[in-house]
């Protein structure tokens, strides 16, 4: 018997790489120490979304921002070779880079009835699907376009941004709600942890047609949640202890 009360896209997407990782995670609520670098990108983004909810300077956010994260990991951190210290660093060498800091100062997002639209919580209800599936848009730009912040150890492409499918997600249940996005256009903003670090914007619509193929593999994915179909996937790169929860239980053992 499945206990869930919704459904999330990156629950819909760990599923669809690999049933066993969904069932570990969902059903059995396998839980187990996370990487430094996960904690490090969620510590980044709250930085991000608290400076544009308060104006808080990113340096003085920072620190606040990354004790928050670490203390909020129940499970704890594997943190291998690495140190808690050489993140704090790394955050402040990042966040205090002169073109990253101005290009997130510049900044804005909406202000809606409730304050400023940042973690914009939306549901997309899916024919078929008894769940909603419930997610959390980074924040909505004052042109009305949805935004998502990401920290990556490499370059994005425009290719990479158009493909993601989380954006169509978010257009989805904006659009289900009666919100009307320009042109179904989102923008993604990458902080790349390279030597030489980036800060990119990429920005690409969608198309409502798209929107059927997306409902299409949700509903596909409930079928077989519901059929309990539970595939392991070995074949991919994410397959291996340090991306997957449950290898130690599943391949691992």
């Amino acid at each position: 018997m499945i206990d869930l009360d919704h459904l999330s896209y990156s629950s819909i997407s760990l599923y669809l790489r690999c049933g066993r990782a969904w069932y570990g995670r969902y059903v059995d609520h396998v839980k187990m120490p996370t990487s430094p670098a996960l904690v490090f990108g969620s510590a980044v983004h709250n930085t991000i979304e608290r400076h544009l909810k308060t104006g808080q300077d990113l340096l003085s956010a920072w620190p606040e921002c990354w004790s928050e994260q670490v203390r909020s990991e129940e499970m704890g951190i594997e943190w291998g070779a690495d140190t808690p210290e050489s993140f704090v660093n790394d955050g402040i060498h990042y966040l205090g880079t002169a073109a990253i800091r101005d290009s997130i100062a510049a900044l804005k997002c909406a202000v809606g009835t409730n304050g400023p639209r940042v973690e914009e919580r939306v549901t997309l209800n899916v024919p078929g699907v008894p769940l909603p599936l419930i997610g959390y848009i980074d924040f909505i730009a004052p042109d009305g376009v949805p935004c998502d912040l990401k920290t990556s150890a490499r370059s994005w492409t425009q290719d990479k941004a158009q493909k993601e499918p989380q954006s169509l997600y978010y257009l989805a249940a904006l659009n289900q709600a009666g919100e009307t996005v320009p042109q179904w256009m989102f923008r993604h903003y990458v902080l790349v942890k390279t030597k030489k670090s980036q800060w990119q914007v990429f920005e690409h619509t969608h198309s409502v047609a798209e929107v059927f193929g997306l409902l299409d593999t949700i509903q596909a994915a409930w079928r077989g949640i519901e059929a309990g179909i539970f595939t392991p996937n070995t074949g991919g790169w994410q397959c291996s202890p340090k991306y997957c929860d449950i290898y130690q239980q599943c391949q691992g053992k």
